[in-house]
């Protein structure tokens, strides 16, 4: 019983990491100037969040890759992360 509690433990210690990893790659991101070559093909991460959420739904991933996917293609767009 101790393992499972330990285990999961890790487990939402390595998500926070990660979400706070994407919070501080989104803040620099942001805090960096607009550069002319960085033009966003909103078609493009449309596709590819199609292509994930049908990954999804077919098993092919799981929740927390999707989360993580999805957040990169949000945060290119411009939008806000899921919360």
């Amino acid at each position: 019983m101790a393992g499972s509690t330990w285990g999961k433990r890790q487990r939402e210690k390595a998500k926070q990491e990660k979400k706070a990893a994407r919070r501080m790659r989104r803040d620099m991101k942001r805090d960096r100037p607009a550069e002319p070559d960085d033009v966003v093909d909103q078609d493009a991460l449309m596709q590819r969040f199609a292509a994930l959420n049908q990954a999804l739904a077919e098993g092919r991933i799981n929740q927390e890759a999707f989360d993580d996917q999805r957040d990169e293609i949000w945060e290119a767009m411009g939008l806000p992360p899921a919360t």
